[in-house]
């Protein structure tokens, strides 16, 4: 049985079909978003946002166009515009939309292939009056049933370790205050992720105020634990940051070893918690990011101790970091 959408001959993809799939699929995004938005954040991170309502939108489009290559074009532009938009006005930015994007684009397509399934079994007249309809409803009240589930933040550790060559003794003056963070900055950086720059310390021992300065602002930390050379621990207390609302900072540690006198292990660990649902999706992507600062850090810390002129070598490939 030959196929309504797959058929060039039914309607040639035109610059009225990709502006009708456009508006429609658009209409979709922004009516739907709007829609999770009168529930609580839940919805406005999770399945809800990130693959039902693109599925709707996808959806929505095969009902409006019928050619496949309209469909995909409409989808591409409609949605480009609101991730787009969402950069331009400071919402979010360009890594987390970069992170979003695959889910999104699954979401769309699978949305696509179930309108694709029922429109061949309906009647296209009644189809275009009701399926909009339908798939906004769904959008709706798929958010308000995640709204009602049992949530809370996860939590996560995330851990990144260094061999430097300098004694314990060393180490633990340079991790006390970083006057300066330099280094070559890896991909996500270039594109957006916030650039630790330095970090200053008010006092010693536990209850001093550690502040940490990134290009963008600055996370400010309370020493909960003063073990000096083996262990620093603190407490986030206040962060700066543009972006990212759906992820938090408890805390983190520096532990350092030793392995003998001239080298010296160590390890980074930092606690993040995240609201971002689903959370098999958005967990490597979490860590991505966390790494990525870890490992510019500790490989900053390690380029104090080489001979002048002398590259850091990478102990571990570095998240994020292009080739």
């Amino acid at each position: 049985m030959t196929s309504k959408i797959d058929s060039p001959s039914e309607e040639q993809l035109t610059q009225k079909s990709v502006l009708r799939g456009t508006l429609a699929a658009l209409t979709c995004v922004v009516v739907g978003g709007t829609l999770i938005g009168l529930g609580s954040e839940t919805a406005g991170l999770g399945l809800t946002m990130f693959l039902i309502l693109p599925a709707a939108t996808g959806f929505v489009a095969v009902f409006t166009v019928r050619y496949w290559k309209a469909v995909c074009i409409s989808l591409v532009i409609a949605n480009g515009l609101c991730l787009v938009s969402l950069v331009a006005i400071g919402l979010e930015g360009i890594v987390c939309i970069l992170m979003a994007l695959p889910i999104i684009v699954v979401g769309a397509m699978l949305g696509a292939g179930i309108g694709y399934c029922l429109k061949r079994k309906s009647d296209s007249n009644i189809s275009m009056a009701i399926m909009p309809i339908l798939a906004g409803m769904t959008v709706f009240g798929a958010g308000k049933i995640e709204d009602r589930l049992p949530t809370g933040a996860r939590i996560e550790n995330v851990e990144s370790s260094i061999i430097i060559d300098a004694a314990p003794d060393e180490v633990w003056k340079a991790i006390i205050g970083f006057d300066q963070v330099n280094g070559t900055k890896p991909l996500l950086m270039r594109l957006g992720l916030p650039v630790p720059q330095s970090c200053t310390i008010h006092g010693s021992g536990i209850g001093a105020e550690r502040i940490c300065h990134f290009n963008s602002g600055f996370i400010r930390e309370r020493v909960t634990r003063w073990q000096p050379p083996q262990h620093l621990e603190f407490t986030v207390e206040e962060v700066q940051l543009p972006g990212r609302h759906w992820l938090g900072f408890q805390g983190g540690t520096y532990e350092l070893v030793k392995i003998d006198n001239l080298k010296t292990r160590i390890t980074r660990t930092t606690i993040v918690t995240s609201t971002l649902r689903p959370g098999f999706y958005w967990r490597f992507f979490e860590r991505l990011g966390t790494e990525t600062e870890h490992n510019y850090i500790l490989d900053s810390l390690k380029s104090r101790f080489l001979p002048s002129g002398q590259e850091t070598q990478q102990a571990r490939p570095p998240a994020g970091k292009s080739s």
